[in-house]
């Protein structure tokens, strides 16, 4: 008998009764053997970017039905599109938990950060779990530490703003630990998809606002979109697709944010027929129409 999928939120993990709203989509907390046993111990997605960085002990547990271990210093980097769930551990594991819910990460998704997450991503979708040297786990303790604290200080003035820049500042640094790990050893096939993937996000950052159809991709890459789509699915668990509208909805976001252009001119930047078509695609991620956005950013 097929066991249910379920998906885990922040909510479900944590007690955010009355607690400040934000911590329904953001934690970052030091969890110990008893939490990983009884939290995780059950198959589920999670509707977050997960890291796990295991500070004591050890944990074994299985991304995608693929069992890993690891101990002090080994990190989890836990996508939506990753499957989850704890094995064991020993009793005096602890590590520490950060969980990125998707409407707080669509507050830090600038094009560039996108680039490189999309880049950790390809790398980190098959062999989500990397070992971490004591320089490197320092890095991330003391990144995540920070983060923490702005967390908690719900009484700050400023206090999305300093989690933001401190959130930024952690990706920042795994981006550059990631990208400098030896400890990947792909196949020749996963080499050369991988390949195309990169190729592909390189020709997305450029062309994304003019070009919002699968099959330009293709046709630039010399693929099928078929083969396209497969591929970008084996490497990194989201479609094509979600990845051109991840790209225009964190612009068309910046854009109402930052920008003294009207909604119909950024229509026209990022080549939507019209205002009709641009308020529908941006009211099925955000549900509000652009202008209503607008206005609550004021």
């Amino acid at each position: 008998m097929t066991m249910p999928l379920y998906i885990k939120r922040i909510s479900d993990l944590f007690d955010c009764n009355g607690q400040h709203q934000m911590l329904r989509t953001i934690r970052c907390v030091a969890i110990d053997a008893h939490f990983l046993r009884h939290r995780f111990a059950d198959e589920a997605y999670m509707d977050a970017a997960t890291i796990l960085l295991i500070t004591r002990g050890s944990l074994a547990h299985e991304i995608n039905r693929h069992p890993t271990q690891g101990g002090v210093g080994s990190l989890s980097v836990i996508s939506p599109s990753h499957l989850f769930r704890v094995t064991t551990c020993t009793d005096d594991c602890c590590a520490v938990c950060l969980m990125v819910g998707e409407e707080f990460m669509h507050n830090m998704d600038s094009v560039d950060m996108i680039y490189k997450r999309i880049r950790y991503g390809v790398k980190l979708y098959a062999q989500p779990v990397v070992e971490l040297t004591s320089q490197e786990v320092s890095t991330i303790e003391r990144r995540l530490f920070s983060l923490s604290n702005a967390i908690d200080n719900t009484s700050h003035l400023y206090y999305k703003e300093v989690i933001l820049n401190r959130l930024f500042a952690f990706y920042l640094d795994l981006s550059d630990i990631i990208d400098r790990a030896e400890g990947f050893a792909p196949s020749e096939q996963s080499n050369r998809h991988e390949s195309i993937v990169k190729r592909f996000v390189e020709l997305l950052t450029a062309h994304y606002r003019a070009e919002h159809k699968v099959e330009f991709y293709a046709k630039r890459l010399n693929l099928s979109t078929h083969y396209l789509t497969l591929i970008v699915k084996e490497v990194t668990g989201r479609s094509v697709s979600d990845f051109i509208y991840w790209m225009l909805y964190s612009d068309a976001r910046s854009l109402l944010n930052d920008s003294k252009l009207s909604v119909q001119q950024i229509t026209t930047l990022l080549h939507f027929s019209d205002q009709s078509a641009f308020g529908k695609f941006f009211k099925r991620r955000s549900s509000l129409s652009p202008l209503d956005y607008r206005k609550k950013q004021l």
